[in-house]
Parts: C-alpha cells; structure tokens; sequence
C-alpha cells in the first residue's frame, strides 16, 4: 500500500513538470516500449519487418511511420503480441469467462464490452496494475474537498450500468481492498426505488459511475429523497457536458472528475470540475490522432501486452500538444462519439425508472452478433439484432427469454417490444459505432 501512494504522489510531481519534460520523458518511454515490443514480441517484429523497419533504425524513425494497429489485428494476433509465455490452454480458458477480470497467473485478463462489435481481450500485468491504482492517487489531490487521513477507511458507491461495472469500476474495487476501503454498488439493472433503502445507511468519499447514472441519483439528492455527501465525484464512460459537471458538483458540493480510460488502457486521462477541458497524461499515454480526429494511443506501462499506434474509434476535439494550462499534458476539448441515451420509461406502478444503454451488454445470446435498441414510446421498444451464419433456430426465443428477466427484475414488465433481425445496424457517422440506442421518438 505504501509503495504505491509513494508512486502516486510521484506521479503527481509530474503535474508541476514543465511542458517540455514531459514530452521528453514520453518520448523516451515511447522508443523504451517500441524496442521492448520488437524484441519481445512476435506481432510487431514481423509487422515491422514487413515494411522494412528493422531494430536499428527504432532510435530515429519518425513515430508516425510506425504502423497504426486496430482491434481487429489485436483480435486476430493475441498470443503474437504477448511478450511472455503464457499457457494458451489457460488464456482460452480466461477468454471463456463471464468476469471482466481473470487472473491468469501473474497477469490479468481484461474484456472489452463487446458494444462495438466482437469482444476482444487485453493482458495487463502487475507492475501496470499498480500503475493505475497509483494514478487513483495522483487524481485525487486536487479541487477544493481534499481526501486526508480523516477520510480513512474510504468509502466508495458504485452506480454501475451493469454488473458490476467495467474493467475500470472492477480494477478500482479490487485495488481498493488492500486499502481496507468499503464499497457498495448500485446496479442499474434494479429497480431505481430500492437504492434509496440500500444506500441509508452508507455516506460515501467517493461516487463514481456513468454520468447519466451519477445524474439520477443527483435528482434524488434534490427531491431530498437520500443525503450523501461525496468529496469527489469520478464519471466515465460517457461525454460529461459542462452543465452536467456543475449540476453534479453544486448538488453535492464535490469535487467532479472527468475519468478517461478505456479497455485497451485503463487511464488515459482526465478533466475535473476546476478546469477546462480535459488533459490526456502524456507519461502514462503516447498520444497522436489520425485525419479524422481518432485517437492514437501507445500504453506506456504495460509491457506484457504493448500496443503500439492502437487507434481508437474515439473521436476527439480540440487536440493541442502546445496548450497553456495549469497542466503539463496534451489538452483536448473534449472526447465526442462515445454518447449513448438512456431510456426511460413508465413502469408497472406508472412511475419513471430507466434501461441503460450498456445494459445491454448483458444480454448473451449463442449465434448473436450484436444489438440495438430502439425506443418507440414510453412503454415499448424495439429490439434490433445481427445473427452469426450459426445461429441456431431457438435464437428468438432465447432474446425473449432474458429480456423478459430484465424487464420483470426492474418491474418494467408493461413494456412491450418485438425483435427484428437486420443485416446490419445503425452506425454513428462520426464515431464509426454502432448506436445501442435510438430514440425512434425523435426523429418523427
């Protein structure tokens, strides 16, 4: 524990770097893991080889002549990229699980979502893990509630969109026990009347969740119907607009912080409520965008699995290597194209509850590709999915069968709703996603 609020804290010094150090220092680590990546890994000595780069010319080659990689070849090429051995008997097996997170002897298992297209896996190992965890540290000083030995055992509340949130919420709950620190999550997928009750009795430090979910609970604060008081608020995984941030911050008088990560790495960077904008941290991150604004990254800490020019389907506006803030970092204005709707809707007592959109990602279907929803009315919807070539003839059957769960577990039973198969579904122009939500309503 103490080697990494020592770590933390040293990762907070970076925060007083002059801009020019941190370039440097990102830089060097940068030509450190594009080496590491050639000598220890299979993927990009043959990739590299096969347009002409060979070792020596890894100390000059201008970064942006490095090839970009996608998940599609981070899919394909898994064990290439690995930098260790590892039982492939045990990866397949890991790669099989229902959890976010497997352990795989000495290193971690990450899942994607799954929400823009096939699944994909991730290996971080233990030294990245605790580079993470450290940066929980560095994110935390800062604002106008800080957290002091007072605060101790922490005290965090999860509002998770499913399960028990993605891989960030998961790493976070699990590097925070060694700290004796409490937890509690609140699950989208109950109905919204039992939070009140479940969280009577428990005042957190630190909220942390979607923005649309931390938002609903704000409504809640305001009707007087629970009391907390958070010092800091921690939001990911959506666009935290301006007005939401202040709504957040001025409700429970918190600190809002902004959280940027992603499966491929866990922290790339962050905005809070006492600044503008948001800043990618370079010494974590090798930072690019291509033509179109997505965003390039290469991990710096996590040398069981490099990914080196991993391009992203994240949109980003306003990127600026040479911004003056309070800030060493690249700044960016904001992250767009990751917005997702959530759908609200009357239920079977005739009051408000909600589906979000990521809750979809529960919904596991053998010979399904992937889903959509679309919002009729306040009690029906659509239910649009792509089949594999293997999907068997019980397929319907089975949507209806776990839907129908969902629905019954948030007493939204009243809700009705037909399953379409398509050839393809409705893709964000912008982000080159696939939309899980489409607001039928609006566009009447």
């Amino acid at each position: 524990m103490i080697g990494i609020m020592l770590k933390g804290l040293k990762l907070y010094s970076h925060n007083r770097w002059p801009r020019e150090k941190i370039m440097e220092y990102s830089n060097k680590r940068m030509r450190e893991m594009i080496k590491h990546a050639y000598t220890s890994s299979n993927f990009y000595k043959t990739l590299y080889k096969s347009v002409g780069i060979e070792y020596k010319a890894l100390d000059t080659i201008p970064i942006e002549e490095l090839p970009v990689i996608d998940k599609e070849m981070v899919r394909n090429n898994f064990f290439d990229i690995v930098t260790d051995y590892i039982s492939s008997k045990e990866i397949e097996m890991a790669m099989k699980s229902s959890e976010l997170l497997v352990r795989v002897g000495k290193y971690i298992l990450v899942h994607t979502s799954g929400s823009t297209g096939k699944p994909c896996n991730f290996l971080y190992d233990r030294d990245a893990l605790d580079m993470i965890e450290a940066n929980m540290v560095r994110i935390s000083i800062g604002g106008k509630n800080e957290i002091g030995l007072r605060d101790f055992p922490i005290k965090v509340l999860y509002v998770a969109s499913v399960g028990n949130g993605y891989a960030s919420t998961v790493l976070a709950m699990n590097g925070i026990k060694k700290y004796r620190a409490k937890s509690m999550v609140l699950n989208a997928a109950d109905p919204i009347d039992t939070w009140k009750d479940k969280i009577k009795n428990f005042n957190p430090n630190y909220l942390a969740g979607y923005p649309s979910c931390i938002k609903i609970l704000a409504d809640m604060q305001q009707r007087g119907e629970i009391n907390i008081k958070p010092k800091k608020i921690i939001t990911g995984g959506e666009p935290l607009s301006k007005e939401i941030s202040n709504y957040l911050s001025s409700v429970f008088d918190a600190d809002v912080i902004d959280y940027y990560g992603c499966t491929e790495s866990i922290f790339l960077g962050m905005g809070t409520s006492w600044y503008e904008g948001m800043y990618l941290m370079d010494d974590m991150n090798y930072v690019e965008v291509d033509e179109f604004g997505r965003l390039i990254i290469t991990p710096l800490y996590n040398k069981i699995f490099p990914l080196i020019r991993y391009r992203l389907n994240d949109v980003v506006e306003g990127f600026d290597r040479e911004y003056k803030g309070p800030l060493p970092y690249t700044h960016i204005k904001r992250v767009i194209g990751r917005e997702e709707e959530i759908m609200w809707f009357k239920n079977e007592n005739g009051d408000k509850d909600f589906l979000h959109p990521l809750f979809i990602d529960d919904l596991d279907v053998e010979g399904i590709k992937e889903y959509q929803f679309v919002q009729t009315s306040d009690e029906s919807l659509i239910l649009n999915c792509v089949k594999l070539p293997n999907a068997g003839e019980d397929v319907e059957e089975e949507i209806k069968r776990q839907l129908d769960q969902f629905l019954s577990k948030k007493k939204l039973r009243n809700v009705k709703y037909e399953v379409h198969f398509k050839d393809t579904l409705q893709i964000d122009k912008i982000s080159g996603k696939v939309k899980m939500v489409i607001d039928a309503r609006k566009q009447s």
